[in-house]
């Protein structure tokens, strides 16, 4: 199973880590039976579901082949979104620059483990733009107005250059 970046990104959004799924039917594994619950741990690249299962094992769903329901989805806190906002504020096109503002963002919103996934596959990607794309699948940029960018940069970035 190869799934695009556009599905596995749906299905990070619609599986996020801490749903709870119940199984109906797994292909090829007779020793996982149907009405098992697990938890999502994540969705790889390829787009399956990594599962914590309530029996103790750790095998992953494929989608499309395998069978199972949601039972529940985790609780966002209060005012916490899915993909926090990242100010574009110093950005200048740089992917690295992006991506470090993405991953501070992140950690912002108490996502570190998130941060470093996303490091780890925009670095990892074969190109600029499926590089952002990636990026993308965790924060939305937003434009700052009204702010002199050069003061931005050294009150964001710590630079001070007397």
């Amino acid at each position: 199973m190869m799934c695009d970046s556009k599905k596995v990104g749906r299905l990070k959004e619609r599986y996020p880590e801490g749903t709870r799924i119940r199984l109906a039917a797994m292909s090829g594994e007779a020793d996982m039976p149907s009405g098992l619950q697990g938890t999502v741990d994540l969705v790889d690249d390829i787009g399956q579901l990594h599962m914590k299962w309530d029996n103790g094992r750790s095998l992953a769903l494929v989608p499309g082949e395998d069978h199972f329901t949601v039972i529940s989805r985790p609780e966002l806190r209060q005012g916490q979104k899915r993909k926090p906002d990242a100010p574009l504020i110093g950005a200048n096109g740089n992917i690295f620059n992006l991506m470090g503002i993405a991953s501070r963002t992140l950690k912002e919103a108490g996502l570190g483990k998130e941060a470093n996934e996303m490091f780890g596959r925009a670095s990892a990607s074969g190109s600029y733009a499926e590089a952002l794309s990636i990026i993308g699948e965790y924060v939305h940029f937003t434009e700052v107005k009204g702010l002199d960018q050069s003061e931005n940069e050294v009150e964001q970035f710590g630079l001070n250059m007397e």
